[in-house]
């Protein structure tokens, strides 16, 4: 009888995969539903809320998804797939939707095939989202300075932290945690990938709305402005901070900063 390939133990995994990677230095099968390779890049989400399913941005519970390739790098449709976890705690149905008893740490998982197994790839166990407060002003100043200067053209950290009612074990954060974060100027949405004029930065210069939230529930970013596309002496970027739960807004959430922009 064959046994599903997420209920074998690890050590039996390790062995299976050691074996597949032995055969596959000498034998190479082109067939074109034959795995060569095997993709666990993405999750859903991550993190996956205790006592909760593993779910998308939207709030919907979301499935694992890997991808099969061939020999000629080409995607396998419906192929033979299987999901594991590594760490005990957690179910993964027959239709790999993973639902985590654990109430903190982090899940480790892989997808696996009868003949290849992915890296692992790691799911933060986060404890429900209840509040969002604000760290730092909700209201600021940036004067920049001309010519351009990447480093002084940047504003102070947009912070917000998540907190919990769930504070078993005493935790009172949420780790793990998206959140969203959208500039306004002009009027209008900066666009993603618009640097002329005002975006949003994170850690030096990563250029991107998101953030992570760290194990005291902390996310922030930046507001970085281009003097040359600036052109009256007092103007202001808008940043809403958003934060959901199943699709809903948490508690506090969406949280709007004001950043007044003027020369030095």
């Amino acid at each position: 009888m064959r046994i599903p390939a997420r209920l074998l133990p690890i050590g039996a995994l390790v062995a299976a995969v050691a074996t597949v990677a032995s055969v596959g230095c000498t034998e190479i099968n082109a067939a074109s539903d034959h795995v060569s390779s095997l993709s666990f890049d993405t999750l859903p989400y991550p993190s996956v809320v205790a006592g909760d399913s593993l779910r998308d941005s939207l709030g919907r519970a979301a499935p694992l998804r890997a991808v099969a390739f061939n020999s000629a790098g080409d995607a396998i449709a419906g192929a033979d797939i299987q999901y594991i976890s590594l760490d005990t705690g957690v179910t993964i149905d027959g239709n790999d939707f993973l639902i985590s008893q654990r109430r903190s740490g982090a899940i480790r998982l892989v997808a696996s095939t009868s003949v290849i197994q992915s890296a692992i790839k790691s799911l933060l166990v986060a404890r429900r989202p209840d509040s969002v407060v604000v760290v730092g002003k909700l209201r600021d100043t940036l004067r920049y300075v001309v010519p351009d200067n990447a480093a002084s053209n940047v504003s102070a950290a947009l912070g917000v932290r998540i907190t919990t009612r769930d504070t078993t074990e005493a935790v009172t954060a949420t780790q793990g945690w998206l959140v969203s974060y959208q500039a306004f100027f002009g009027g209008k949405a900066v666009a993603t990938g618009d640097t002329s004029a005002a975006f949003l930065v994170g850690d030096g210069t990563q250029r991107t709305g998101l953030d992570t939230t760290s194990s005291d529930g902390s996310a922030s970013r930046r507001v970085r402005v281009r003097p040359v596309a600036i052109t009256t002496a007092l103007d202001s970027v808008v940043v809403i901070a958003t934060v959901k739960y199943r699709g809903a807004a948490v508690r506090g959430s969406p949280v709007r900063f004001v950043i007044l922009v003027r020369p030095k």
